[in-house]
């Protein structure tokens, strides 16, 4: 069993690792789409209007 002080450290853990990974991915995702529109690709889904 873990001690109140250790499952308290295993969360901070785990809190600081869930932003991290947010964070990455972010930034991943931002340097996508940076690429992508320097290049003119978008997603392909025209946001105004639906296709049949």
């Amino acid at each position: 069993m873990l001690t109140t002080e250790e499952k308290q450290e295993l969360r901070r853990d785990m809190a600081e690792s869930s932003a991290w990974a947010k964070a990455e991915l972010k930034r991943r995702r931002d340097v996508k789409n940076q690429k992508n529109s320097e290049h003119g690709i978008d997603d392909g889904i025209d946001k105004g209007h639906f296709s049949n």
